[in-house]
């Protein structure tokens, strides 16, 4: 009787280690220091997966098409200054876990920072853009 007590409580302790185990979510990538291009994507949810421009601040969104396909659709980002496109890696983004309010783009030469912001467009539809963070 003792046996079958020893079994069942090592292999529930077990169950229960492998239940409460923190799964790592591969959520980034390593990309050369010299790419243009980076994808982004929120720990939130998906539908926070940004395509960077890292040169000139340019963002897009991934949005699912009337097809069912997937497209990047370009987003406002306010005030943006004109690009040099002399291939220097200027603009970064930043995704916070805590909320996609807390999703910036920088500018890293001179600390320019935008916030991810729903907006309502002339429509009356909420749109999603990038507006300046005041200094």
């Amino acid at each position: 009787m003792k046996k079958y007590l020893f079994v069942f409580l090592v292999t529930g302790m077990n169950l229960s280690y492998s239940q409460s185990r923190d799964v790592n979510i591969h959520n980034s990538t390593s990309i050369s220091s010299q790419a243009k291009y980076e994808i982004i994507q929120s720990s939130l949810a998906a539908r926070w997966t940004f395509r960077v421009d890292r040169t000139c601040g340019f963002i897009s969104q991934l949005v699912t098409t009337q097809n069912d396909s997937s497209a990047w659709e370009t987003m406002p980002v306010v005030s943006l200054p004109k690009c040099v496109s002399d291939g220097k890696i200027r603009y970064q983004v930043f995704a916070s876990g805590l909320a996609a309010r807390h999703t910036f783009l920088i500018n890293t030469d001179n600390g320019k920072t935008w916030r991810l912001t729903t907006y309502k467009d002339t429509l009356g539809n909420d749109a999603n853009g990038w507006f300046p963070v005041e200094e």
